[in-house]
């Protein structure tokens, strides 16, 4: 894989449990702003013993699958390495279930990828009937034909095999939401209206995908909870407030890449236009976003366990509990640190030009992979 070993000396293997986050990443030259110091009161987890550095057989599956054949999709995906999302955001799992997740992973960046550049392109009816095809796949709903609708029902059919039918509902009804977050952005886009950052941070906690994927969490562990225990109020917030804080974080490092190619979904392009300010001003900004969301995915997190006394549960549903709850924060910690070493993210101004030789939509947004006809 391209990169991978100058790229996971960042975080890995240090405990950084301080109050203030001070390791901030190098900006390359060409952004057009610095990082600030984030606040991360989480420390750090380790990484997954399954993955190992190298390929694993989540690209052959995706070569299998016909989401990675085109060679310029196969560079980003290498860039965006998600079996290294999934290894450092989800440690510990039941050794046969690591591979499901890493290509669940690489299915939501396909996705993602290929839909938000049609987004850019303002194509209304071909979102609009890639994610019908998408949604049908997902809801198990009828024939599907696309190289991603087959890929996706195979690997939500995979992970939700054996759940209780109250987590598989949760689980799939906020897949679906995703799905529609695509339909919303390009018609707002179409339409030329932008949205307040009032509306877009609730949008941005179901475009950041990780609310649903802290129900992974579950999953990874062999656990399911009783349904009554992971809609508490305090298990909600923090799976919403968690999305939240690494949707906004993501927008930080991928703000210079969105707003070359027209992409307006991000929190601090939002915060430019409303404030009238500066790129490192909105950033800086947005910095203060992530403070508050952090504190409050803390200390909804923290709450938990008095939500769980009023409810009287034993002491066998406390512990699965506690491990579940430590899966939210170790998402949230491994998002922290895997974007500060992806090549998707820390270089992007370098890979933009290669990989946009004419327009504003990149090589790797190419369609085969939304072919109804393969």
């Amino acid at each position: 894989m391209a990169d991978t070993a100058a790229s996971t000396e960042t975080t890995v293997g240090r405990d950084n449990a301080a109050s203030t986050d001070t390791g901030t990443p190098a900006a390359p030259r060409t952004l057009g702003y610095t990082f600030p110091p984030f606040f991360m009161p989480l420390r750090e987890r380790g990484i997954n013993p399954a993955w190992n550095g190298r390929e694993t057989q989540m690209y052959d599956w995706g070569r299998a699958s016909a989401l990675t054949i085109d060679p310029a999709v196969l560079r980003q995906m290498e860039r965006t390495q998600p079996d290294f999302a999934t290894a450092i955001c989800i440690v510990k799992t039941l050794p046969e279930r690591f591979e499901a997740l890493c290509r669940y992973v690489l299915w939501v960046w396909a996705v993602d990828d290929g839909l938000d550049e049609r987004i850019t392109a303002r194509d209304v009816v071909f979102v609009t009937e890639t994610v019908a095809e998408l949604t049908r796949a997902i809801e198990g709903v009828g024939e599907v034909r696309s190289p991603a609708a087959r890929a996706g029902r195979e690997v939500h059919e995979l992970v939700c095999a054996g759940r209780s039918a109250e987590w598989r509902a949760e689980f799939t009804a906020e897949v679906l939401i995703w799905l529609a977050t695509f339909v919303r952005e390009v018609a707002a886009v179409r339409l030329g209206t932008t949205m307040s950052m009032e509306e877009y941070i609730p949008h941005r906690r179901y475009t950041s995908v990780l609310g649903w994927f802290m129900h992974l969490g579950e999953y990874a562990l062999g656990i399911d909870l009783p349904h009554r225990v992971r809609m508490l109020p305090a298990m909600v917030e923090a799976r919403h407030r968690g999305a939240e804080w690494i949707g906004i974080y993501n927008d930080v490092f991928s703000v210079d890449r969105e707003d070359a190619v027209g992409y307006p979904f991000n929190a601090v392009l939002i915060a430019q236009r409303e404030r009238c300010c500066s790129r490192q001003e909105a950033v800086n900004h947005v910095n203060t976003m992530l403070t508050d969301l952090m504190k409050r995915f803390v200390g909804a997190v923290e709450r938990v366990p008095a939500e769980l006394s009023r409810l009287g549960v034993d002491e066998g549903v406390r512990a699965r509990v506690a491990q579940v709850l430590e899966t939210y924060e170790t998402q949230v910690r491994g998002n922290h640190d895997y974007h500060r070493g992806r090549p998707r993210y820390v270089d992007s101004p370098a890979y933009l030009p290669g990989e946009q030789p004419a327009g504003p939509r990149p090589l790797y947004s190419t369609d085969e992979r939304f072919a109804t006809g393969t």
